[in-house]
C-alpha cells in the first residue's frame, strides 16, 4: 500500500513539475514559423551607426501586416540597441517573394555590434521579441 501510495505522489510530483517548467517557458523556443519563410539575411554597417538589414521573405498564408525589428547585440551579449520597425508592409500575400530592405540606427556610434535578432511579428508596433512569428540570429 505504501508503494503505491509514494508511486502515486511520484507520478503527480512530475507531472505538477513538467506542467510548470512548460507554463514557465523552460521549454519554449522561439524559431521560424512555417507560416513565414525568411531567407539570405544580411546586416551592412553603412557607417554612422546605420544599419542596412536585407533578405527575401515569402509568407506562406495571408497576412494583414508584417513587420521587421531587431536587436543589437555587443562582444559581451549586452544589448546595445533595439530597432523596432526597421520594416513593415500591409497584406502581403501568401507565396509572395518579398524583396526587403530595412533600416536600423543605433544611437551610440561608439557601440559596435557583433550579432543581432531579427524578427519578425505580425501585429503592428510590438517590437517584442516575444510576439515574433520568426527569429533569426545573425553574426555580423
Amino acid at each position: 500500500m505504501n508503494k503505491k501510495l509514494f508511486v502515486s505522489l511520484l507520478v503527480l510530483f512530475a507531472i505538477a513539475v513538467s506542467t510548470s517548467a512548460v507554463s514557465a517557458g523552460l521549454f519554449d523556443s522561439v524559431t521560424d514559423s512555417n507560416d513565414l519563410e525568411v531567407s539570405n539575411i544580411t546586416i551592412v554597417d553603412n557607417g554612422y551607426s546605420t544599419y542596412e538589414i536585407n533578405c527575401n521573405v515569402t509568407p506562406k498564408k495571408d497576412y494583414d501586416y508584417l513587420e521587421m525589428n531587431a536587436i543589437f547585440y555587443d562582444k559581451d551579449n549586452a544589448v546595445i540597441d533595439k530597432t523596432p520597425i526597421a520594416w513593415n508592409t500591409n497584406n502581403p500575400a501568401k507565396d509572395q517573394l518579398i524583396k526587403v530592405t530595412g533600416n536600423a540606427y543605433l544611437q551610440n556610434q561608439k557601440d559596435k555590434p557583433v550579432r543581432a535578432e531579427v524578427f519578425f511579428t505580425d501585429s503592428a508596433f510590438t517590437g517584442n521579441i516575444d510576439d515574433a512569428i520568426y527569429v533569426q540570429n545573425v553574426t555580423m
